[in-house]
C-alpha cells in the first residue's frame, strides 16, 4: 500500500512566519505514513531564501517558476494550470494552501480535478494594511469562492476566525485554530549566550537594546519603528534600535533613520536570531496587520519583553500590562513612551 501523498503549496519560501510555519508541517509529517510535496514559487531577489535550508533537509520541493504573489492574469493562469497537471500526475490525496494568492490557485486547482481533502492556512489575513479597499474586497470575493472547496480552515487564532466569519469566508465548522509553534531549547541556549552575543554585537552592559525583526515591507510598520527611536527621552540612559531583516523598505528606512538621536543599526537577516534576540532588551512589532505574530512567541521564549501593535492577533497572545505592552498600529508617539517605560524599569 503506497504513502498517502500530500502537496503544500505556497507562493515563496523565504524567511518568516508563514514560510516557517509551513516547512515545519512538511518536516514534522511522518514519513512512514505520508510522502509529501512543497510547491513553492521563486523567492524574490529582495527576499531571503529559505532554499539551502530546505535541500539540506532533504525537503522535495517543486518550484512553479509562474507562482508569485504579486497579481499577474497571465502567469496566474498558467501557474493554475500546471499545478492542475502536476495534482493530476502526483494523484494527492490531500492538498494543503498556504495565503492567500497559493491558497486560491491551489484550492481552484484542486476543485478542477475532484481532490476533496482541501486545507487551507490563511497565515493571517489580506483585510487590512496590504492593499486599497477595492483590491480587499476583490480578494474576500475569491476567498469566499474557494472556501467552498475546502474541507478544514486553519486560522493562527480564535480571532483570525471571527474576522473571517464577519466577511462571509466559510462557516464555523469548516474552522480549527492552531498557534504558531517556536523551537523553545534554541532561545532558551541563546539566553545562557546573552554577555557572549553582546559583546560579539560589540554592545555593553549598560545600553539598552530595543529590536525590531522581520521583512522590511509597508505592512510590518518599521517607518513608526524609526520615528519611535527619534522621539524617545532615556535622559542619561544609553540606548541602540537594531533592525533583523530586510526588505523593499530598507533604503527608505535607513534613510528614515539617518541623524537619529539613538543609533540605529540594520543588521540584514540573520542566521543567529534566537541569540541577537536574547542580547537585545526589548522588542517592538508595529504591525499594521499580523495574523499572530510568530516573533512574539519567540520573545516570550528569549525571555524579551515586547511591545507590540494592537491588530490582528497580537491581542490574542499578548496580555497588555502582563506579558507585554500593546499600542494603536501606526502610532509612533505610543511606541516611544512604551520603549521609555521598559528601558527605565530595572526590575
Amino acid at each position: 500500500m503506497r504513502k498517502r501523498r500530500i502537496a503544500h503549496v505556497i507562493t515563496r519560501m523565504s524567511h518568516g512566519g508563514a514560510m516557517d510555519n509551513t516547512l515545519q508541517t512538511v518536516l514534522h509529517a511522518d514519513a512512514d505514513r505520508y510522502e509529501v510535496d512543497l510547491v513553492c514559487g521563486p523567492t524574490p531577489f529582495n527576499e531571503r531564501s529559505m532554499d539551502a535550508r530546505m535541500d539540506a533537509l532533504g525537503v522535495n520541493r517543486i518550484v512553479i517558476p509562474s507562482l508569485k504573489r504579486t497579481p499577474n492574469p497571465i502567469a496566474d493562469l498558467d501557474a493554475l494550470n500546471r499545478l492542475t497537471r502536476l495534482y493530476m500526475e502526483r494523484e494527492y490525496d490531500l492538498v494543503h494552501t498556504h495565503t492567500s494568492k497559493a491558497g486560491f490557485l491551489g484550492r481552484m486547482a484542486a476543485r478542477r480535478i475532484g481532490i476533496k481533502r482541501v486545507v487551507h492556512t490563511p497565515h493571517g489575513h489580506i483585510f487590512h494594511g496590504y492593499f486599497t479597499a477595492p483590491i480587499v474586497a476583490i480578494y474576500t470575493a475569491l476567498e469566499r469562492r474557494v472556501a467552498a472547496y475546502t474541507q478544514r480552515i486553519i486560522a493562527l487564532t480564535d480571532d483570525e476566525i471571527t474576522e473571517h466569519l464577519d466577511r462571509g469566508i466559510g462557516t464555523r465548522d469548516q474552522y480549527v485554530s492552531i498557534p504558531s509553534g517556536v523551537d523553545v531549547e534554541a532561545f532558551a541556549e541563546a539566553r545562557a549566550r546573552r554577555a557572549e552575543t553582546r559583546s560579539r554585537l560589540n554592545v555593553s552592559d549598560d545600553v539598552c537594546v530595543v529590536l525590531g525583526a522581520g521583512r522590511l515591507e509597508p505592512v510590518k510598520g518599521f517607518t513608526y519603528f524609526i520615528k519611535a527611536a527619534h522621539l524617545v527621552d532615556f535622559g542619561e540612559k544609553k540606548a541602540e534600535f537594531w533592525i533583523a531583516g530586510d526588505g523593499s523598505l530598507r533604503k527608505s528606512l535607513e534613510d528614515e533613520a539617518a541623524n537619529s538621536k539613538v543609533p540605529i543599526r540594520f543588521l540584514d537577516w540573520r542566521d543567529d536570531l534566537p541569540d541577537v534576540m536574547a542580547a537585545a532588551d526589548v522588542l517592538v512589532v508595529p504591525s499594521l496587520n499580523e495574523g499572530m505574530g510568530r516573533v512574539i512567541a519567540e520573545a516570550g521564549a528569549a525571555g524579551l519583553p515586547v511591545i507590540a501593535s494592537a491588530t490582528g492577533g497580537i491581542p490574542h497572545i499578548l496580555a497588555d500590562g502582563e506579558t507585554g505592552l500593546l499600542v494603536p498600529p501606526g502610532d509612533a508617539v505610543a511606541i516611544a513612551r512604551a520603549i521609555e517605560e521598559l528601558c527605565g524599569d530595572e526590575s
